[in-house]
């Protein structure tokens, strides 16, 4: 009867004229034979040996057989079922993988985002089906990329954050520390007064291991050596006198240096695979007069500098630690490809290409990765969920960063199946350079990273995916993906919150506080001349600045949340520094502006004109 429940009801008719029919061949075939078969006839009649035995269990009387037989036709059906269930359940997971692939290959949690998170213990029959359709639809590694310079994060905030991260579906960190590494005996002055001791970076592979977060250092050798260069200690080996960013790569202290840093970072993050060695917007290249000589000596052009001096750092790193070592893109996009093969330096590195912006199909042309995956075995490729608007920025607009995440998963499948893509690295820059102000802190872009993570893994940014987010995010509301449209702070409840909410608030804030400047009764009666000669009608100033009173009651509000926000991440360094940039300014301002106003409104008597001659008067 087990046979029977496969079928429909509507063919029970037809069913049991089939069973009559083949109990009547079951007969005659008793007779002419044992019940036997070419295994392919197996598989092809699997049904109707299943209608078979359904009528043999409902009619044993009508058959007579020998035990022999009778053993060997068991023995024959359970084979025959054995194979009708497993090809049922090939294409019940077929069709669920066609519906919805990467929620059957990845394990989903009511209250997680579907699609991200960790892969379950799949039967044995369906390993290899199942990791195909993961290599062949996702990026195998996403690395979440921390820019810890000039302001590293708690490690009481870290221990929160990496669980959320491998939540999200990230499976490593690249870890740029500049002068947060606590470089010691000759490199000790490279690192900040506020840098991480060495314990701290013990724990920060700790938590990363627990996590199963894979950790990718990143060392400058080349470009962007601002906090190796800056000080009067390494200042002979800048490429230019007056600029600290690019190091002469033909100076023999240079690579004694690179490597002594490098060796210091490696034994502090043992066991990693990976090392980036950084070398991007090396902008002043072969300017002295040591590269110029060397280059008329050697008969060299500046991309051969460029490459003699990144092969000598690939290589150590390589033969000397067994780690691969990666390298930004971007100087090698205007090389040419017979100069890169030449070099022999595909054989070293592996490459990361990176593009922040719109329009990656026009600055990454085809011929570019063409020329890339001619050269080089591993490629990577690079977006950013913060960090890449304005140097000032304090608030990140995700709609920007998913714009970028979804060119980027255009080109991934354009070239998924000739290009073999290591995996791809979220930046998330929290200063431009060394020099820079701080731009979009962490925990603010967390759900930013959320969103962009989904979409990696589902491709979707729908109300509904969107929704998942907030939901994992612990979030009030749905969540703000563009900042022209946030009318009101999203409350969520994930580390760092209090920071998302503050940068919300100060960003509407000073949009009201915009609002309230660009009011014509402002703009006709409250400027810095009417303020300056104290000469402007009283109506209209109470007019425009009705709102002053408690915008600046806010700001003073915000300025208190925004200390206590800020200290459970970062140090006291760096919350004051977000202060003074991001707050402070414009509660002077506003507090400048109530004075000015007040005593605007006080005035009850005004002079003739010019106003000018009347300020001399009083002088």
């Amino acid at each position: 009867m087990i046979a029977l429940k496969m079928f429909p009801r509507r063919n029970a008719r037809l069913l049991s004229i089939v069973g009559f029919t083949l109990l009547i061949a079951l007969m005659l075939y008793k007779i002419s034979g044992p019940l036997d078969g070419p295994k392919n006839l197996e598989l092809e009649h699997g049904t109707e040996r299943a209608q078979m035995k359904a009528v043999h269990n409902e009619l044993p009387g009508l058959l007579t057989q020998s035990p022999e037989h009778l053993k060997k036709q068991k023995e024959y059906e359970s084979r025959i079922m054995a194979n009708i269930q497993k090809m049922t359940a090939h294409k019940e997971l077929k069709r669920k993988m066609d519906h919805d692939p990467v929620g059957i290959i990845l394990h989903k949690k009511p209250s997680l985002l579907e699609g991200l998170g960790r892969v379950r213990d799949l039967e044995d029959q369906d390993i290899a089906v199942r990791k195909s359709v993961v290599m062949e639809n996702q990026l195998r590694h996403k690395i979440v990329h921390l820019d810890l310079k000039g302001a590293p994060p708690k490690i009481e905030y870290l221990k929160k954050l990496f669980p959320l991260l491998h939540t999200f579906g990230a499976t490593g960190l690249l870890l740029e520390y500049e002068d947060m590494f606590p470089y010691w005996g000759k490199l000790e002055f490279l690192s900040a007064d506020n840098a991480y001791a060495k314990g701290d970076i013990a724990d920060i592979m700790e938590i990363a291991k627990k996590n199963s977060l894979e950790i990718i250092p990143l060392v400058q050798t080349f470009g962007h050596m601002e906090h190796v260069l800056k000080g009067k200690e390494f200042a002979e080996l800048r490429e230019v006198p007056n600029y600290p960013q690019v190091i002469c790569p033909t100076n023999n202290k240079t690579l004694p240096l690179i490597k002594m840093m490098i060796d210091q970072i490696l034994e502090m993050h043992p066991g990693i695979d990976w090392l980036h060695i950084g070398s991007d917007e090396v902008y002043n290249l072969g300017e002295c007069t040591r590269c110029q000589q060397y280059l008329l000596h050697q008969q060299f052009g500046k991309n051969d500098l460029f490459l003699h001096h990144v092969k000598k750092v690939a290589k150590y790193v390589k033969e000397n630690y067994d780690i691969q070592p990666i390298m930004w893109d971007d100087e090698f996009r205007k090389i040419p490809l017979r100069a890169i093969q030449d070099s022999q330096v595909g054989q070293l590195l592996e490459i990361m290409v990176w593009k922040y912006s719109a329009g990656i199909m026009v600055d990454l042309r085809s011929d570019i990765w063409e020329k890339y995956s001619t050269v080089f075995n591993g490629i990577w490729i690079a977006s950013a969920f913060k960090g890449a608007a304005n140097p000032e920025s304090y608030m990140t607009n995700i709609n920007d960063r998913l714009s970028n995440h979804k060119e980027w998963m255009e080109i991934f499948d354009m070239y998924k199946s000739t290009i073999p893509f290591r995996g791809i690295v979220l930046t998330g820059w929290q200063r431009f350079d060394h020099f820079a102000v701080l731009c979009e802190l962490f925990p603010q872009a967390i759900p930013s990273l959320a969103v962009n993570l989904m979409y990696i893994s589902e491709r979707k940014a729908d109300h509904g995916a969107l929704a998942r987010v907030g939901d994992v995010l612990k979030c009030n509301s749905f969540i703000n993906l563009d900042l022209q449209y946030m009318e009101y702070p999203n409350k969520c409840d994930f580390p760092g919150s209090a920071v998302y909410e503050v940068s919300q608030k100060l960003f509407i804030l000073k949009r009201d506080i915009d609002t309230m400047m660009n009011n014509p009764h402002v703009t006709g009666w409250v400027t810095n001349y009417n303020i300056e000669h104290n000469f402007a009608s009283p109506q209209h100033v109470e007019q425009g600045l009705q709102d002053l009173s408690m915008l600046l009651f806010d700001f003073t509000k915000l300025m208190t949340d925004a200390e206590t926000a800020l200290a459970d991440v970062y140090d006291e360094y760096t919350v004051k520094e977000w202060i003074y940039l991001n707050v402070k300014p414009t509660h002077d301002k506003l507090q400048k502006l109530y004075t000015s106003s007040t005593k605007l409104q006080e005035k009850k008597y005004w002079p003739r004109r010019p106003l000018e001659a009347e300020q001399i008067k009083e002088l």
